[in-house]
């Protein structure tokens, strides 16, 4: 079954128009994610840092002064020491995720730009992983899984509710491109077809004299 493709972008937006501008929104809320994920990614170190202090402190203290009871000190540091690790694996897979984003919107847009579809792909791969991920968040109830889901697992309504709000922006966002892409696509086949019509040539009909037509009906003579 063939799904029809959109016209226009929000009804007063043309499929190009749309396009730019969805790179454009798209290249900047990217940029502020990357400035995010790296402050982030300082913080998170730098706790990590102070954990891995305040875990070694704890284990000399413990020594000096012989407590046996359980350890709960080092237990807990232990905990918020792999709390911290997790923390910074984390921003490195949401940086990671940022810049790629980063990098197949720039194609995208000068994709747009210049009417060449194949710049397009990427972006499309990433924005269909990206929502697919979303929508794996919405049904995570019992796992807690951070690196497929932020706010999969211990999510309250309101959040899937954004998460669903997401997952639906998005995909009319790559419908968007995916139609200007398929438009293209289109263009590009006329174009070919157009330029493989060629001219027939002419081919020059030599008309013979009327001297020469009569000696040609002329009898011969024996």
């Amino acid at each position: 079954m063939k799904v029809g493709l959109l016209k226009n972008f929000l009804h007063y937006f043309n499929l190009k128009q749309g396009t730019v501008l969805i790179a454009v929104f798209q290249l900047f809320t990217s940029g502020f994610s990357m400035i995010f994920f790296v402050l982030a990614l300082a913080h998170a170190m730098g706790i990590q840092e102070m954990v891995v202090r305040d875990t070694e402190d704890a284990l000399e203290r413990e020594a000096l002064e012989d407590i046996s009871s359980n350890h709960l000190n080092t237990r807990k540091m232990d905990m918020a020491h792999h709390n911290a690790t997790e923390t910074v694996y984390s921003m490195y897979c949401g940086l990671v995720i940022t810049v790629i984003h980063f990098i197949s919107t720039i194609l995208l847009l000068y994709g747009a730009l210049t009417s060449n579809r194949h710049f397009m792909a990427p972006w499309m791969m990433v924005m269909m992983t990206i929502i697919s991920a979303l929508t794996i968040s919405l049904f995570l109830v019992e796992q807690d899984c951070p690196f497929i889901a932020t706010l999969g697992g211990k999510a309250d309504i309101c959040e899937r509710m954004i998460v669903l709000f997401l997952v639906i922006t998005s995909s009319y966002v790559w419908f968007v491109v995916y139609s200007t892409y398929k438009s293209l696509e289109t263009k590009k086949g006329l174009t070919h077809i157009l330029h493989g019509v060629k001219k027939k040539p002419v081919v020059p009909v030599v008309q013979k004299s009327k001297a020469v037509q009569a000696d040609a009906n002329k009898p011969y003579e024996v």
